[in-house]
């Protein structure tokens, strides 16, 4: 009999692995018989979805305890008393990594990464985390988590009749004046950081409490600002006032925050910003707040201001009116020469040129073709794509618009992290808005462009961020990367051609066609601005946009605070698991692609002088070992060798072995993951000899 969980999936193998997560969310696991029936239903052979069950690393095929409880160890945590969390954790339940109690009643395990990592140390209990987490603050994480009032709907838009894209939109943007907020504002910044140190309490208690006190204002739910240090944040958007940021706004401030607000003023007792050159009612402006002076914010502009949750907000601030002008004008290679002359390179680790994809695509013979966004986003250390599905889901869905119509594209897939729950559900609540309103479907606007855009999750495994296991995924089977040529472009998706960007390259796209290329090649050297997760001994962990070439030094002492507490940074980890670890003396050294310092996916983790690099080195490289897909052999052997090799007590040749080996695979492996995967070793060996050669303690469990 089939399970009821599974019985809506078209019986095609491409809903392998969404029918296999349905599944596991019914029952909380993957027992025997769900697997059978996931066989029989799709008509997979019952040893496929066996080998595509074991091979992503979410799928549980052991039933855990009635509690989930996880424990970040990723590196931004680890070097923040993570282990002492977890160490505190398996004495106060009895219970070492990996097990469960006697009577089934709760799991403890070990996360790689919990993606917050600008409030490390975390903690996961029943999938919802906890950020900033001391020893002396675990029984409360056992507390059931307070319910929310508020909730998220598709807005009523009816689909407008115009002659031209232009005047649908304004006729979607007049319906949006209908249903326009307030004049005076208060937006709640949620986004998975600051979730999970108690933002989304404030909401529904901040619009009790002003309906007490008789204020007329409304409060919306918004994403992070990229401000992750100073979480909760509440904005202020007022007639007269500028923005402002009011930060560590937690719910026993709201009284009187309702109370200055009613009195025209600004609560002394919290700490705010203005966002002006200079200081307004004595609230400091940009001139005295270094987080967002040394920043130059494009992409991240609307993160913090724009209802993540409602299309009529975005529609009132802009969203959608680039892709009208550009689908009245018609004309693809506009798009794509505008694009080419910004130098707009993909922004997810390999910077190939994103206008060259849509070009080769839409020449490229085949159909149908496909686009895929690229929202696995699952390298420890690396969170600013979230931020910004979180924070404005309709400047990426229009910039997958433009891109689909550039390329030729009828059909796209939104691939986003199976961890990444809030992302995904703003993402999926984006796209139903937009079909609702006409801007995603057939005759888009009223025109002859149709474009399909469905939202999948994916299953765990860092190589999903390899282009061509994503792609195998997508097709229900094991992720393990392609062999190129032939290129996505050329045979992709089912043999198809297929385009594969990134988040935050998608993003961008229509700020540079609505601006121009030279507004975006006048930034960076040409190469436009990049985002930054900055975490780890920071006084101000958060999300960061800069220009491309930015120092370290600026990124971790300007905008970052230098270390947390004053103390010296020895190094810092750029590019998470792929990246490098560089050390201080080389912070003036500028982050460009392909050069000595490259800025990888876009992860800084700042270490203190306390860390020891051989244990982060160790870390990274059993995380590359654990995630390698199998099927090449200097990656799934050489990974695993590398460790044990750097585990072993020192002798005089084993730095020489090391770096022997580590070129194998760099030189060796199939995919850029492979090839990355020894680059943190290779930094370390050649900017810290001495710690290198030292043995520490094994890394714990699963080290």
């Amino acid at each position: 009999m089939i399970h009821a969980p599974i019985a809506h999936f078209p019986r095609e193998r491409t809903w392998l692995l969404p029918a296999l997560q349905a599944a596991q969310e019914a029952e909380g696991w993957l027992s025997p018989e769900s697997l059978i029936a996931v066989a029989r239903h799709l008509r997979v052979p019952n040893s496929e979805v066996y080998g595509v069950a074991t091979h992503y690393p979410e799928f549980r095929l052991v039933e855990p305890g009635s509690h989930l409880v996880r424990v970040c160890t990723g590196v931004s945590c680890r070097i923040q008393g993570g282990p002492t969390l977890l160490h505190a954790l398996q004495d106060r339940l009895g219970l070492r990594v990996g097990e469960t109690a006697p009577d089934h009643s709760i799991t403890l395990e070990e996360a790689d990464c919990l993606f917050r990592c600008a409030m490390a140390p975390v903690v996961e209990v029943d999938h919802r985390c906890y950020g900033r987490v001391g020893v002396d603050q675990l029984d409360r994480l056992f507390d059931p988590p307070a319910a929310r009032k508020s909730a998220v709907s598709v807005p009523a838009f009816s689909k407008p009749a115009a002659n031209t894209p232009t005047a649908t939109l304004e006729q979607l943007f007049a319906q949006s004046l209908t249903d326009a907020a307030a004049e005076f504002r208060l937006v709640v910044n949620v986004g998975s950081c600051s979730e999970s140190v108690g933002a989304h309490l404030l909401v529904d208690r901040l619009t009790e409490e002003m309906q007490r006190q008789g204020l007329s204002a409304t409060v919306v739910e918004g994403g992070c600002n990229g401000m992750c240090y100073a979480a909760p944040v509440v904005e202020l958007h007022r007639p007269g006032w500028p923005r402002i940021s009011l930060k560590r706004v937690i719910l026993e401030h709201i009284p009187s925050l309702v109370s200055a607000l009613k009195a025209d003023r600004c609560p002394a007792d919290i700490e705010a910003v203005a966002w002006q050159p200079s200081s307004w009612r004595g609230i400091p402006g940009l001139d005295q707040e270094p987080f967002l002076r040394g920043q130059h914010r494009a992409v991240l502009g609307r993160c913090g201001t724009v209802n993540a949750n409602d299309l009529a907000d975005a529609l009132r601030q802009g969203s959608y009116a680039t892709f009208a002008r550009v689908l009245e004008q018609g004309d693809p290679m506009a798009v794509i020469n505008e694009v080419q002359a910004s130098g707009l390179a993909g922004r997810g680790g390999a910077y190939f040129g994103a206008a060259r994809k849509w070009e080769a695509c839409r020449n490229a013979s085949g159909s149908p073709k496909y686009l895929v966004v690229n929202a696995e986003e699952g390298e420890p250390g690396i969170f600013k794509d979230r931020h910004l599905m979180e924070g404005d889901p309709h400047q990426l869905l229009e910039g997958v618009l433009l891109a689909a119509f550039a390329s030729g594209v009828g059909s796209g897939i939104l691939f986003v992290n199976g961890e990444a729950d809030l992302a995904a559900h703003r993402m999926e609540h984006a796209l139903r808005s937009a079909e609702a309103a006409g801007l995603l479907g057939e005759r888009i606007l009223g025109s002859d462009f149709s474009f399909q855009l469905e939202l999948r999750r994916g299953a765990g495994g860092f190589i999903l961020g390899e282009e061509t296991a994503l792609m195998e995924a997508i097709e229900g089977k094991r992720a393990m990367p392609r062999t190129k040529p032939p290129f996505p472009v050329e045979a992709g998706l089912w043999g198809r051609p297929t385009v594969i960007n990134n988040v935050e390259t998608l993003a961008a796209v229509p700020l540079i066609v609505s601006r121009g290329a030279a507004w975006f090649a006048a930034i960076g050297g040409g190469m436009g601005t990049k985002l930054f997760g900055l975490s780890g001994h920071l006084a101000r962990p958060g999300i960061a946009e800069a220009p491309m070439g930015v120092t370290l030094r600026h990124l971790i002492e300007e905008i970052g605070g230098g270390g947390i507490d004053g103390q010296t940074l020895k190094a810092a980890l750029v590019g998470g698991p792929s990246g490098t670890i560089v050390r201080s003396s080389r912070f003036d050294e500028p982050l460009i692609p392909g050069k000595t310092i490259s800025p990888g996916s876009g992860g800084v983790v700042a270490l203190g002088g306390g860390v020891s690099i051989n244990d982060v080195t160790r870390t990274l490289l059993a995380f590359n070992a654990q995630e390698s897909c199998g099927k090449c052999t200097p990656c799934r052997e050489g990974t695993g060798r590398l460790l044990a090799l750097l585990q072993q007590p020192q002798n005089s040749g084993r730095r020489r072995e090391l770096e022997e080996l580590a070129e194998v695979v760099r030189l060796a492996s199939l995919c850029g993951l492979g090839q990355s995967a020894p680059l943190s070793l290779l930094s370390a060996l050649n900017q810290f000899p001495q710690e290198m050669t030292s043995t520490p303690p094994k890394i714990n469990e699963r080290g």
